[in-house]
């Protein structure tokens, strides 16, 4: 068994008409079994990735394309319909290999697989192998070719393993023409130079090349800067949120609480809470953010007090603890709460256990004419 393409998703499981499951954060897998025998296998990142479907692919209607790619697609199965909201970053990759596929292996009307032609049969093959070769490249900066072939814009032969395969389309490009991109562009976006194709060049790509070449990658800097400048005055952007991380990417109001991954740091960002928090749902993360807020206030609120009482700006009633200030006036005054008379100065009972007029205790200010502090603002 092989997994021939992969991608980050959202999924919702149409229990009924009025009853949804959501999955926020999920992993959805095209495995090949065997020859013309393929499932698409779904896990939930969020619970140690337990198995959300494994669906077996049986016919083309199954798997409903959303003619908007932000829009999500539809997967059938005896449990009932999975709308699938695929990761931005790998989306055209997914949906291109999964129609690769039902393109070779499909029912025919009387329910038997009908036989690839030779043509489709060699395009699935060439498919397969070429998504086996590109999943051992995985961490590389850039794909290499696995196969010869002719430069589309110099028309050079190019050796295997000597060119690239850009990430987003997969057209072969000679490292030397991509480098001459770079340094003759005056778009800050490099375009796949194939005809008819609007994907971009990744920046780990263009830096991959650069390097590779041995030359400076400041041409790389240039584009990434103006790039950066045009997309932020668009108002549409969003920058990643890891320290150093130079990542961000498009954001329309309809993925304005979406979770993204950022293809520079490789962590997801989740717009709806403006922090990463990967393992964690959002009320999860919420609920956690908002107790360590609380503490927090705690710990001040009682650092703030005790610097107030260690600078004797406010007191403990000696009696209930009820804590005391004293804006003006005389040294007496009275709590509020046990109406305990209290000696400012002393910060203790002003009389004896008697209560007042007793000197046998308290502060016993004026008891043979001494004051109870020199300074006695009058202790009655």
């Amino acid at each position: 068994m092989a997994t021939e393409v992969y991608s980050g998703c959202k999924i919702r499981q149409n229990l009924s008409e009025t009853k949804y499951k959501d999955f926020e954060k999920c992993l959805i897998e095209l495995r090949q079994h065997d020859v013309g025998q393929y499932s698409l296998r779904a896990i939930d990142l969020e619970k140690n990735k337990t198995e959300i479907f494994d669906i077996s692919l049986k016919s083309r209607n199954q798997y409903q394309f959303n003619s908007k790619p932000q829009h999500a697609d539809i997967i059938q199965s005896p449990f009932g319909s999975y709308y699938i909201a695929l990761n931005r970053e790998t989306r055209d990759q997914f949906r291109q290999v999964l129609r690769t596929c039902f393109e070779c292996f499909f029912l025919d009307d009387e329910g038997a697989t009908a036989a690839p032609t030779s043509t489709k049969w060699e395009q699935l093959q060439r498919s397969t192998s070429l998504m086996d070769e590109l999943a051992r490249q995985a961490d590389e900066v850039y794909y290499r070719n696995d196969d010869q072939f002719d430069c589309l814009i110099c028309g050079e032969a190019t050796k295997k393993g000597e060119g690239i395969l850009f990430r987003q389309c997969l057209h072969p490009c000679c490292r030397n023409c991509v480098l001459q991109l770079i340094k003759t562009s005056e778009d800050p976006m490099i375009k796949c130079p194939h005809d008819d194709c609007s994907m971009l060049l990744e920046e780990r790509e263009l830096r991959g090349v650069v390097k590779d070449l041995g030359f400076d990658d400041k041409e790389v800097d240039r584009l990434l800067d103006a790039s950066v400048r045009i997309v932020e005055a668009r108002n549409k952007t969003v920058h990643c949120i890891t320290p150093d991380c130079k990542g961000f990417w498009f954001v329309e109001p309809e993925d304005a609480d979406a979770l993204v991954h950022c293809k520079s740091c490789k962590h997801w960002v989740c717009l709806a809470c403006k922090a990463i928090h990967e393992g964690k749902t959002c009320k999860e993360f919420q609920e956690e953010k908002l107790k360590e807020q609380n503490e927090s206030n705690e710990r001040r609120d009682a650092e703030h007090l005790q610097a107030l009482l260690q600078n004797k700006e406010i007191m403990q009633c000696p009696q209930c603890k009820v804590l005391i200030e004293k804006i003006s006036g005389c040294d007496w005054i009275q709590c509020s709460q046990c109406k305990l008379e209290i000696c400012w100065p002393t910060r203790g009972p002003r009389w004896g256990p008697k209560g007042r007029g007793d000197t046998s205790g308290g502060c016993q200010c004026r008891v043979g004419g001494k004051l109870c502090v020199p300074n006695c603002g009058n202790c009655h």
